[in-house]
């Protein structure tokens, strides 16, 4: 490992949370990105909870089946 690559890894928070306060074209692209990967993320738990209520419910899950010939 080089000595800067130390240093560089230093304050990690320290710059997400400059980045975040600078105004600019780049903080408004990075908000839009940050807004579309929650929203995604809340989406795919929200999947995994209801396929968890699906499984825990008792209900039972009927499958079609389809024969390929």
């Amino acid at each position: 490992m080089h000595p800067e690559e130390g240093k560089r890894r230093g304050y990690p928070l320290l710059g997400v949370i400059a980045y975040a306060l600078v105004p600019g074209e780049r903080r408004t692209r990075a908000a839009g990105h940050f807004r579309k990967a929650a929203l995604e993320a809340a989406l795919g738990v929200r999947a995994l909870v209801r396929s968890g209520e699906r499984a825990s419910g008792g209900g039972e899950i009927v499958r079609e089946r389809i024969d390929v010939e």
